[in-house]
């Protein structure tokens, strides 16, 4: 079971699990959004990120979009949107291959659509790796 599905086990919780970080800031270039780096030990080796996203509205229009326009994006694997029409910021996790789409890109794709219908708030990158690998 992968740290995603875990965590979106329960659609109330956002848990990453109990490991050790190291945090590194860097900025997108194309946006104002800081990136969180965070490697922490998991089951299996997977990056994701966790994007705080506010301007949706609609779970079947708006999610359905951004969920649609990050798989499209090459080394995208997943990509899970917890919607709530209640909430101003919403969070879309999404497992991707840092060695070929950089978080940047998953920022600007998602900020993209719509002519900027979407911000990106905030974004957290883990990198999970077995202890024995890293």
């Amino acid at each position: 079971m992968s740290i995603l599905s875990h965590t979106f086990g329960k659609p109330s919780q956002l848990l990453f699990g109990l490991s050790m970080g190291v945090v590194l800031l860097s900025s997108c270039a194309q946006c104002d959004v800081q990136i969180e780096h965070v490697h922490k030990t998991g089951v299996v080796e997977e990056t994701v990120a966790q994007l705080t996203i506010s301007g949706m509205m609609c779970e079947i229009a708006c999610v359905s979009k951004v969920r649609k326009e990050l798989y499209d994006l090459p080394g995208v694997t997943r990509a899970d949107i917890q919607f709530n029409e209640r909430n101003k910021i919403d969070t879309a996790l999404v497992v991707f291959d840092p060695t070929v789409v950089q978080a940047e890109t998953l920022i600007s794709t998602v900020e993209a659509i719509g002519d900027g219908l979407y911000d990106v708030k905030s974004a957290e990158v883990v990198h999970y790796a077995p202890e024995a690998s890293r």
